[in-house]
């Protein structure tokens, strides 16, 4: 009986091939995961929002400010401040220290803000936003707005006042009605000129003063001004506070003046009955002020004894032009009447005091007396 050959080797186990499978793979699956896991890791870091200054800290260590800072980006209420400006004041504080930055207090979870410092000194917070999401779905971020107001601006209110019309002008850029200053009440600060409202009735045009009030400078502003006939005008300056008077009109002045001591004498006589209505002439036509010097008793009496009357101390100064066609000024003069052998100085109604001219059809005249004093009478 023939023998069966008997097999030469061991024989493999199934199950030792299959664990052997199972590790191959498991070892495979980790190191999937692990790279899985590693690159889930990176884009979780990447999408913090601190990485989303990269951009920033780079442009900045590149001198690349410019870049960064524009108009769609920059926020200011800096109104008349430009935007060279804030790129060369940026360009300064960022080049005195190193640049390093923070979490501002100001972030929220929703819009991540960070402060760049310089030196230790902050010079800007920055804004960030989702610029776009990588492979996981995780945000990235990246800068949005840059806010300098409150680290370069200072907080000094500049007010100017100039006569209603001017255009008031700063750092080259004129002022407009948003920025009139506002009273205790919240009414547009307008200041009436109060020697005319009693004659505003007959003017064209009654000038006022406006008041502006602007502040948000990096530098101290530099304010002019012109007049409502677009002619330069001087500012005077009192600290933060600028002011401009009414434009001069010499010839106006001029004309005035000339007037002056004819009506002056015809005033003083009409009040001490030597003249009485020779002053008339010279009053505004139809005007309440002329039928006011009408229905004025002085009580000047006895008129008929005066033997001599004398004018002195006559003088007009502090000349005001509202406009060519109106004009104020100061009057003074002393009246001296004698009765025989008594003297008396009397202050009448147009002495010491502001006379106010108005010109119709060519011809000044008299509209108004604002009396400084009272009447008065002195016995020498």
């Amino acid at each position: 009986m023939a023998k069966k050959k008997r097999r030469s080797g061991r024989k493999v186990p199934v199950y030792g091939i299959f664990m052997l499978v199972y590790i191959i793979v498991g070892i495979f699956l980790c190191f999937h995961l692990w790279n899985k896991l590693e690159k889930y890791l990176v884009d979780l870091e990447a999408s913090l929002p601190k990485y989303g200054m990269d951009e920033v800290m780079s442009a900045i260590s590149e001198n690349r400010i410019d870049e960064l800072i524009r108009p769609d980006t920059l926020v200011t209420e800096a109104k008349y401040e430009g935007l060279n400006e804030y790129r060369s004041l940026l360009k300064e504080k960022l080049s005195s220290g190193e640049v390093t930055m923070q979490e501002s207090k100001e972030a929220t979870k929703e819009v991540p803000r960070y402060t760049v410092l310089a030196g230790g000194q902050p010079v800007m917070d920055v804004s960030l936003k989702v610029v776009g999401q990588n492979d996981h779905k995780l945000d990235l971020w990246g800068y949005d707005k840059f806010y300098a107001d409150k680290y370069s601006i200072g907080d000094t209110v500049y007010e100017v006042t100039v006569p209603d019309g001017s255009v008031v002008m700063v750092n080259g850029q004129a002022l407009d009605d948003s920025d009139i200053a506002l009273d205790e009440n919240g009414n547009k600060k307008i200041t009436e000129i109060r020697d005319l409202d009693v004659i505003e009735q007959y003017l064209d045009y009654v000038p006022s003063y406006v008041t502006y009030a602007v502040k948000g400078f990096i530098t101290e502003p530099v304010f002019t001004a012109n007049d409502r006939d677009g002619k330069p005008m001087p500012l005077s300056q009192d600290g933060n506070t600028y002011s401009a008077s009414l434009p001069f009109y010499q010839d106006a002045a001029a004309e005035v003046e000339a007037l002056i001591p004819t009506i002056m004498e015809a005033y003083g006589l009409h009040f001490i009955g030597k003249n009485t209505g020779g002053v008339y002439k010279y009053l505004l036509p139809d005007s309440q002020y002329k039928e006011d010097v009408k229905s004025v008793v002085t009580y000047f009496y006895p008129t008929e004894r005066i033997t001599t009357y004398e004018f002195s101390n006559e003088k007009c100064d502090d000349f005001v032009t509202y406009s060519e066609d109106c004009v104020s000024c100061h009057i003074y003069f002393d009246l001296i009447v004698r009765f025989n052998s008594a003297a008396y100085k009397t202050k009448n109604e147009g002495s010491d005091a502001t006379w106010i001219f108005l010109k119709r059809d060519g011809t000044w005249y008299l509209s108004q007396v604002l009396r400084q004093k009272s009447i008065e009478y002195e016995g020498d």
